[in-house]
């Protein structure tokens, strides 16, 4: 669905366009002096013709040979202080000669996968990624269809009306369910598309930190529509509001990583750390970048990474001394130490000799340093990660936590160490930050809304990999179907409401029951699913009487009222029972219709049924 775009034969500069006026000039004066002058013989018309003639092909030579050099900004102001992104999109043959650098290439690879991840997350028709090019005007830099050959990739377009007009004047997303004047709004069409819906979100520039949304230059515009109505919920605006955010993160590096002047050793510690920073999805993977970057960008002898977790609770997540490795994960006392004082301070904090200090000597903790053997370090840099919000002049909201690097000579750290610091810790922030929000947004796409529980498409995958888990293995696992007895009863009682809180109150007891491995899915409307991994008949009967009694033995309350709420259960059993997902399922779920028949609030296996009764 991927298709490349030739940018370089679509964007000018005004040299390059004031150039083309003056060869245009010289050739109606070249063909006036022919048209009034015959040239019989050689005259003072005749040498400027000739003149003019030598000047128009210089010009016109020079113009071609610099065409391949033009390259757009993808910012229109400040051009002086921002780093030109040159084209995203891979050139045409005639321009073979232009010298793509590895970051453009870079930045091109990773917008890419970030529309390809959206369009795994959200249901679909086209994505499309329209960037500001540096006369105001917007191409489309990349996009995703399932109509790629009408995408009208090659225009070059200014939003002042319709829809997307709309949200580059107020700098605000739109959705659109009802599409109206089709021509004038979807306009990346070269055909008409019956689209129902549209999602249309503005990129900020996040260089611009300390200036206020409203005052920010619109980068691009982030474009998701679909062929059916009333598809783009909360869930769906979430992720696609982290990607916009990814995809203004990835050129705010780029444009950080042109702009940032280092000595030679440091930039090429922080080019390797931004390609390993762009590779991985992993927090561990990152932290394990940050602490390899900065010990050997700083020549430092020790290099810890901390945490803080929702508990406002403090975690020695990462340190170079493999030896101490068992030490990770410990909980760090919030107060009196070195690590506390930069967290709330949130600014860094750099010493030359930590022995000379008679407060706030302790790092991580007494304990902690004890173990760590960080008596025998001097100088000691500690920078923050800081998370930032854009919107807010010059403000800073949550720490994330914090890096440590120490050295056991007394060498303080210079002001080229502390910016090297200073840009590793943003940018890993970032990404923890986003790692974190993306991670929680594909818990979203894979949970159920009312219970918490994982939802059917995300089962019928884990059920799948568990059986293929097991074959491999050659493990046995038990599926169980259950169903909430009389549902229908509690709401016609007491109202749907109370039906849906008795599947919310399910979901938790099923969340609390289960190992970490197990999988728990709302299967439908009030039935519930559980994959067990590597669990045998015996024991997911135990596991099956363990849920059906703790829903039975907590009352659920509703409105001051007590309602008993009971289950009916069905096991199925691989490989004994079935030999594949199809026949598992149905075996369990001929197990949970005999657990009705037999009067409900039962547990029954499928290896229990007789065939008569199977229907074998």
């Amino acid at each position: 669905m991927k298709k490349f775009i030739d940018f370089k034969s679509k964007i000018k500069s005004s040299n390059y366009t004031l150039g083309k006026v003056l060869v245009g000039v010289v050739s109606i004066l070249i063909l006036a002096l022919i048209l009034s002058n015959s040239f019989q013989s050689i005259n003072f018309y005749f040498v400027l013709a000739t003149l003019l003639i030598l000047s128009s092909v210089v010009l016109g030579y020079s113009l071609k040979g610099n065409k391949i050099k033009l390259a757009s900004s993808i910012f229109n102001k400040d051009g002086a202080k921002n780093a030109p992104v040159t084209n995203l999109k891979m050139g045409s043959s005639e321009d073979a000669a232009y010298d793509e650098s590895n970051n453009v290439k870079e930045l091109r690879a990773d917008i890419n996968k970030a529309l390809v991840m959206l369009g795994k997350l959200v249901q679909s028709h086209s994505i499309l990624f329209y960037m500001k090019m540096d006369d105001g005007l917007f191409t489309i830099a990349d996009y995703i269809s399932n109509n790629e050959e009408i995408i009208d990739s090659g225009q070059r377009v200014s939003f002042r009306s319709g829809y997307l007009g709309w949200v580059l004047k107020t700098k605000t997303p739109v959705l659109i369910t009802s599409i109206k004047n089709v021509r004038q709004n979807l306009i990346y069409y070269t055909k008409d598309i019956p689209v129902k819906s549209l999602f249309a979100t503005p990129l900020l520039m996040k260089a611009e930190a300390n200036v206020p949304e409203s005052k920010r230059d619109v980068v691009g515009i982030l474009i998701i529509d679909s062929m059916n109505k009333n598809v783009f919920g909360e869930n769906e605006k979430l992720i696609v509001s982290l990607i916009s955010d990814r995809i203004s993160e990835i050129i705010d590096r780029f444009q950080l990583s042109e702009k940032v002047k280092l000595s030679s050793q440091e930039l090429n510690s922080f080019y390797d750390f931004t390609q390993k920073l762009n590779s991985t999805d992993s927090i561990d993977a990152v932290m394990d970048h940050v602490i390899d970057t900065l010990e050997r960008g700083l020549e430092a002898d020790f290099v810890g990474v901390t945490l803080l977790d929702d508990d406002e609770g403090c975690t020695l997540k990462r340190i170079s001394d493999k030896d101490k490795s068992h030490l990770e994960g410990n909980e760090i006392p919030y107060s009196d130490n070195l690590t506390w004082l930069v967290n709330e301070g949130k600014n860094y904090f750099n010493t030359e000799d930590l022995s000379t200090r008679t407060k706030y000597r302790s790092i991580f903790g007494k304990e902690i340093d004890f173990a760590l053997g960080v008596k025998n370090v001097k100088s000691v840099l500690i920078y923050p990660l800081i998370e930032k919000i854009p919107e807010e002049h010059d403000r800073e909201t949550n720490i994330l936590g914090s890096v440590v690097i120490a050295r056991k000579e007394k060498l303080l750290f210079n002001e080229s160490e502390i910016s090297l610091a200073k840009i590793i810790c943003g940018e890993s922030a970032k990404f923890i930050k986003t790692s974190v929000n993306y991670q929680k947004t594909k818990e979203l796409a894979i949970r159920d809304g009312l219970t918490g529980l994982y939802n059917y498409r995300h089962f019928q995958e884990m059920l799948s990999y568990t059986i293929a888990h097991s074959d491999r293995y050659d493990e046995r696992s038990s599926l169980i179907l259950m169903d909430v007895d009389d549902l229908k009863s509690i709401n016609d009682t007491y109202g749907h409401r109370a039906g849906d809180s008795v599947l919310s109150f399910v979901g938790k007891v099923l969340t609390e029951s289960l190992r970490k491995i197990d999988v728990s899915a709302r299967y439908g409307g009030d039935e519930f699913a559980i994959v067990l991994p590597n669990t045998n008949k015996r024991g997911s009967l135990v596991v099956a009487q363990k849920i059906k009694n703790n829903i039975k033995n907590m009352p659920f309350k509703f409105n001051g009222d007590e309602v008993y709420i009971t289950l009916s259960v069905g096991i199925a059993t691989y490989p004994e029972n079935a030999p594949d997902n199809e026949a598992l399922i149905e075996k369990a779920d001929k197990a949970l219709y005999e657990s009705k028949n037999q009067g409900k609030d039962k547990v029954v296996h499928c290896a229990d049924i007789s065939l008569e009764e199977l229907g074998t």
